[in-house]
């Protein structure tokens, strides 16, 4: 049988050759571009499936909520984590109850829990409140759109800058059932027997639908021993909650996704 007895030479009597610098350098630097185009788009995509994440569970619990009042016969609030824990904390002479909004703290601007004050089987006058939830958060990077939580704008006429409806946290519990910690209002929103919207005590003017604006953002948190208003909040970019609402419809209470389209 003959072979080939010179080095570097295949069956067939060809030299064999690997790549040179040249391709290789080449090769890499479309791998470089490749790279700068595709990872934003990558990114964008996270995004968006983040945010579509975030719409999908609020509507989700908003929807629950609705069936939970009408099977119940009874209110269900959806109840808002308030942006100024660090001041309440500070004034709450309980150590079980100042652990309990410790866990809150990172869910200012993001997290929430469903709440009803009667229970089915509750005698007529006696309420058995409680969490008809654990308390959630949206996911990372996304929050309500800080105007929510800004008391001076409760009775807005306009429903896009309306903020939340207020409680007195003596009438609802917070952080659980089993707690009142009286004369610290709590942003919330509420549906009736009949899964409608509810105006609750101390709002006005006509009943209107209720836009929940999601952004995409940061919040920056002070130590306990620094400011005790709420914490710094930065959209990315600013006002991007503009593209991204829930509506509510205040006749039905049912929720859907609008989507503002550019004049």
């Amino acid at each position: 049988m003959r072979t080939s007895s010179q080095s570097g030479k295949g069956i067939s009597g060809e030299r064999t050759r690997g790549f040179t610098l040249v391709e290789l350098l080449v090769v890499m630097v479309i791998i470089a571009i490749l790279a700068t185009v595709g990872l934003p788009a990558l990114r964008g995509i996270g995004k968006g499936n983040r945010m579509s994440a975030a719409t999908r569970q609020v509507m989700d619990d908003l929807a629950l909520a609705r069936l939970r009042a009408i099977s119940s016969r009874s209110a269900v609030y959806m109840v808002f984590v308030p942006t100024n824990l660090l001041a309440r904390m500070a004034a709450e002479p309980s150590d079980a109850v100042r652990r309990q909004l410790t866990n809150l703290v990172s869910s200012q601007y993001s997290g929430y829990a469903l709440v009803t004050r009667r229970s089915v089987g509750d005698q007529p006058g006696q309420e058995r409140p409680q969490y008809v939830s654990e308390w959630k958060q949206l996911p990372e990077g996304v929050l309500f759109a800080p105007y929510k939580f800004e008391a001076a704008w409760t009775n807005a006429p306009n429903e896009y800058l309306r903020s939340f409806q207020r409680v007195d946290n003596g009438w609802l519990p917070f952080p659980h059932s089993t707690n009142y910690l009286a004369g610290y209002p709590l942003p919330v929103l509420a549906f009736n027997a009949r899964g409608q919207l509810m105006s609750l005590a101390g709002t006005s003017g006509a009943a209107m639908d209720e836009i929940i604006p999601l952004a995409e953002g940061s919040v920056f948190y002070g130590d306990l021993g620094g400011s005790l208003t709420a914490p710094d909040v930065e959209i990315k970019p600013p006002n991007n909650f503009t593209n991204n609402m829930i509506r509510i419809n205040w006749l039905t209470g049912r929720a859907s996704v609008e989507q503002i389209q550019p004049q």
